[in-house]
């Protein structure tokens, strides 16, 4: 095996754990609602205009939806000889914004269970999330041109 190769497995498996990481920190968004019920609300019905924040918050979330695929359509673009490690750390980059990017409707179903303890809205954008971490998951596949085209420089 190649150094090239070694760089390229290296940086795809950063990408993989850290994806992994956060479709774990989904579980811990649950078991933190599941724990703290809606007890935890803070400011429950007394603050009419957090019923607002909700559709904020899903607009936000088609926001996300939108830039993923984005951002996806840069996977597509060939990788340039002799600059593969240029290449390797765009790629691993754009794989760990891309699960940043996935974690937000969790994280926005979270900060709204809090402020209001409404936990369908919380289960809504939690799914939302886990379904774009799995369509996002890291495919070593799209890694595999960097073995062909690159060179080690």
């Amino acid at each position: 095996m190649d150094d090239l190769t070694k760089k390229i497995k290296g940086a795809y498996q950063v990408s993989l754990y850290f994806h992994l990481v956060v479709m774990g920190s989904l579980l811990l968004y649950i078991a933190v609602v599941e724990l703290f019920g809606a007890d935890l609300s803070l400011y429950g019905d007394r603050y009419s205009y957090l019923s607002s924040l909700r559709y904020i918050f899903y607009g936000i979330t088609i926001v996300v939806i939108f830039a993923v695929r984005r951002l996806n359509s840069l996977f597509k673009l060939r990788p340039l000889a002799g600059r593969a490690h240029k290449t390797i750390k765009r790629m691993m980059t754009l794989n760990i914004i891309i699960s940043l990017l996935c974690e937000i409707p969790g994280l926005l179903g979270l900060v709204y269970f809090l402020m209001k303890g409404i936990k369908k809205d919380f289960y809504y954008l939690i799914i939302l999330s886990g379904v774009l971490l799995i369509l996002n998951f890291p495919r070593y596949a799209r890694w595999r041109p960097l073995i062909e085209t690159g060179e080690a420089s």
